[in-house]
């Protein structure tokens, strides 16, 4: 077995160079043909595999758990595209027939062969295609396109969804499929039906951030596809087990508990701001305003609420690098600038293919600034993107690249009365109001039975319950138990910004919990060298100390804490004359950017204005809380107490 993976994974190296998810197919290359990706973690569980007969495609093997696939479209049927005040407007009502198409094998070994395939414009639809055979049934579709458009006037969709279609489901006797995200597409060579030279309204003209102008991004349940307003969803991609050999091989079932669940949300936006925001995608030559190839960073995280109130966070994903803007809904054309008003979407695959995903270690987050030099896509500092182009082992489930949480996490069986919640936001340089810029749907985790070749496979589904313009810790500090106390408290400094909610709950033993959840949106020690766009990060250091200053003579016990992930190691807790203190030890995570950590403990005392202490390194911030004291009178309960500020 060790071998086989061997085998993999130095196939997988040797197509590292080819780079997707910026720009899956080279800018300059306007032959009409069309790609499919399709995620083999997803098309297993339904009992698909792609035939080693790929129908006339041109093959580009296996990258993480995506397999390339590109067909010519057959001569003379390409799809048009029409402009209306100077920009991309819809596509025309037509098919793109094709030369070849992919062949899959079902359960049962019969072939389901789409040679010949078309790719139809929906009606009702500017952008959205059907995948359709030739008497138009349709067995796939496409989404959330990004439109791409040269100086000649040629088109390509890039970064589409690709979802099951309603024939797809019919055959596979799986209604609930329909829909389901099984890869991603791209189509090439679209040409104009008319010649009107572009031009863009003068709300398109760049006006950076600065003193009469300000950025603010704020997050949206957009769409699947922006133009039929469809709400955005969080994709279950794969679920694998430990093979013992470093990878996630082995299938989950019906029973298992250990299998790692990798997830990502769609994520849509709009710039609400007066300025103009940088969308270049990594490794552009420099461009204005920074001199860089400065973009926005999507990041995402996974919580669970406990029935008895208590928050945990379950999952941290890495970062992924955005490239392009579609400026939807405004007079804007697309390309590598957010305009005042205009609107963005990423699907699905975007927020998987391996090619757009890094760690967030490598961001200074106060400032939006990548250290390009020495990362994982630049480990050299020469400027130029890798040939491995940041492929990792077992990329599909690496944690420098996915939010994998524990199967055991996500069972209600576990955790009866138990919610979840994906909470997801952009890091943008220079936004004026980040707490607007945080998505979060609330999520049902659901484990579906398989149809594979092993009859004993099974995927997770998430179902979106609601969307919220808020982090989850600010959602969470809005829901204050009757009787509880509450402080709400940000932390601002040089270095960035956290929030501290604190939270206290009389027993009926006569004692006090009190809870601290604290969120470091941005607050990093960074340590650089160089400078932009070769800005190395030295070191990144987030937040290692907390301590609250109780009194002496308090009774303090059960003192816990939660890190940012189901298996994170516990800081360390002390207690003296002064305060309750937690530090980092030498194994255990700091609290980095983006992350939260809980902080409890139960006390005879009731809560009193405080203090509470934030260090790393030799910096020290304080920020006011509740904690237990006896030097002055305790505050009041409340039936709704108010949260603070």
């Amino acid at each position: 077995m060790a071998e086989r993976r061997s085998s993999r994974h130095a196939a997988a190296l040797l197509l590292a160079g080819l780079c997707v998810a910026a720009n899956a197919v080279a800018a300059d290359d306007a032959a009409a043909a069309t790609t499919l990706w399709f995620n083999q973690g997803a098309l297993a569980p339904l009992g698909l595999r792609l035939d080693a007969d790929c129908g006339g495609c041109s093959d580009a093997g296996l990258r993480a758990d995506y397999r390339e696939l590109r067909f010519a479209v057959a001569a003379g049927a390409g799809l048009q595209w029409r402009r209306a005040r100077g920009r991309f407007e819809a596509l025309q009502p037509g098919l793109q027939t094709h030369q070849g198409g992919p062949r899959l094998r079902l359960a049962d070994d019969s072939l389901l062969d789409l040679r010949g395939f078309a790719l139809r414009q929906r009606e009702g639809a500017r952008v959205a295609l059907d995948l359709v055979d030739a008497q138009g049934r349709v067995w796939f579709t496409l989404d959330h396109a990004h439109v791409y458009v040269d100086e000649a006037g040629v088109s390509s969709l890039r970064h589409m969804d690709l979802r099951v279609g309603t024939a797809l489901a019919q055959r596979l006797a799986r209604p609930e499929a329909n829909g389901l995200l099984v890869g991603g597409a791209q189509s090439d060579g679209l040409a104009a039906a008319d010649v009107t030279p572009a031009k863009q309204s003068a709300q398109c003209a760049a006006t950076w951030p600065g003193a009469n102008a300000a950025a603010d991004v704020q997050m949206l349940r957009l769409a699947q596809n922006w133009e039929l307003r469809q709400p955005d969803g969080v994709n279950a991609y794969r679920c694998g087990r430990s093979d013992g050999f470093g990878g996630h091989s082995r299938i989950c079932t019906a029973d298992s508990d250990d299998g790692l669940v990798v997830l990502a949300p769609d994520a849509s936006l709009r710039n609400v701001g007066t300025a103009a925001v940088a969308w270049y995608a990594k490794f552009s030559p420099p461009a204005p305003p920074y001199g860089n190839d400065q973009h926005p960073f999507l990041v995402w995280n996974l919580y669970r609420l406990d029935a008895d109130g208590s928050l945990r966070q379950i999952g941290a994903s890495a970062a992924k690098h955005a490239f392009h803007t579609i400026n939807a809904v405004c007079d804007c054309g697309d390309g590598n600038v957010l305009f005042p008003g205009c609107e963005d979407t990423y699907g699905g695959f975007s927020n998987d293919y391996p090619s757009a995903l890094a760690p967030r270690s490598e961001i200074v987050p106060y400032g939006a600034r990548w250290g390009r030099c020495g990362s994982l896509y630049d480990k050299d500092c020469d400027g130029q993107r890798d040939a491995d182009d940041g492929l990792l082992p077992d990329d599909a489930f690496h944690p420098a690249k996915r939010l994998g949480v524990p199967e055991r996490e996500l069972l209600p069986s576990r955790h009866p009365g138990a919610r979840w919640f994906v909470e997801y936001w952009y890091l943008v340089r220079d936004d004026a109001d980040p707490w607007n810029n945080f998505g979060l749907m609330e999520i049902t985790p659901q484990k579906l039975r398989g149809q594979g070749s092993d009859p004993n496979a099974y995927a997770w589904r998430f179902d979106v319950g609601g969307f919220h313009n808020a982090g989850m810790l600010q959602h969470w500090a809005d829901q204050v138990p009757d009787g509880a106390w509450q402080r709400r408290a940000q932390v601002q400094t040089p270095q960035g910004r956290a929030l501290l909610v604190t939270r206290v709950t009389a027993r009926a033993d006569g004692r006090y919990a009190y809870v601290y959840e604290l969120f470091n949106l941005d607050l990093m020690l960074a340590r650089t060298r160089g400078a932009e766009p070769d800005l190395r990060v030295e070191e990144n250091r987030g937040i290692e100390r907390f301590a609250v200053f109780a009194d002496a003579q308090a009774q303090v016990d059960a003192i816990g804490f939660s890190g940012a992930s189901a298996d994170a190691a516990a800081w360390p807790a002390t207690r003296d004359t002064l305060r309750v203190s937690w530090n980092r030890g030498v194994t255990q995570p700091a609290l980095d950017w983006g992350t939260t950590f809980r902080f409890a403990f139960v006390s005879d005392q009731a809560p009193r204005d405080s203090t509470a202490l934030l260090g790393s390194g030799s910096e020290l911030w304080t920020v006011a809380t509740l904690a237990p004291r006896r030097d002055w009178q305790p505050l009041p309960r409340q039936a709704s107490p108010p949260s603070g500020n």
